[in-house]
């Protein structure tokens, strides 16, 4: 038995069926895991390069396939950023696992990190716009809320902000200031003051017989 390479056979398509990997764990303890064309020739509609990929990845006790831990991951960003993506260097300095392996855990890690950044900036996003929203609307209520005593604006986000000697109560058209200032009944019209209106004795109350 002699290769590792193809014989030139067509090559079966598909997943590996149970009693494919059976055989071939028998055919490799028999054979050893270097014979690969000699034992695909037992294996029909299968290749040399297909026997070696299925045993090294998947059916090689000495594989680890527990999950990978967070040291193991560090390690792992941290090599490829030496060797790039040169994975069967990079598998030597994870005894038990494979090339294949650590390649595609790479690739679980890199989409994992680029979803937690879409996350973060998602949400930044949405609270700078919930802050922009926040701030126009208090402009909003600075620019129309105007003081009863004046046509400009009072510069106040809200009633509770306007100075006391500012608050003012409407009661029909009688208006009373309640500041610092001396208190002071009337209506609009001072033409119509108590003292300006004569007194008409409609009773004849005053009348002295």
């Amino acid at each position: 038995m002699t290769g590792s390479g193809d014989t030139g056979k067509p090559c079966q398509r598909g997943h590996w069926r149970p009693g494919e990997d059976d055989k071939l764990r028998r055919l490799v303890e028999e054979y050893g895991p270097q014979n690969w064309n000699s034992i695909a020739e037992m294996l029909p509609g299968r290749s040399g390069k297909s026997c070696r990929l299925r045993w090294f990845n998947q059916l090689d006790p000495r594989i680890n396939k527990r999950p990978f831990t967070d040291e193991e991951e560090d390690r792992l960003l941290a090599a490829h950023r030496v060797h790039g993506n040169k994975w069967a260097l990079i598998a030597r300095l994870f005894p038990g696992r494979t090339d294949n392996a650590v390649k595609n855990h790479w690739h679980v890690i890199t989409a994992r990190k680029e979803r937690e950044r879409s996350r973060i900036l998602t949400k930044r996003c949405c609270s700078n716009s919930l802050m922009l929203l926040t701030s126009r609307d208090i402009f909003d209520v600075k620019r129309t809320y105007r003081s009863p005593y004046s046509n400009t604006s009072t510069g106040c986000s809200s009633l509770n902000d306007v100075k006391s000697s500012e608050m003012v109560r409407f009661e029909d058209s009688l208006i009373l200031n309640v500041g610092g200032h001396d208190k002071e009944q009337g209506y609009g019209d001072e033409s119509l003051r108590s003292e300006d209106v004569p007194f008409i004795d409609f009773l004849g109350v005053g009348v002295t017989s």
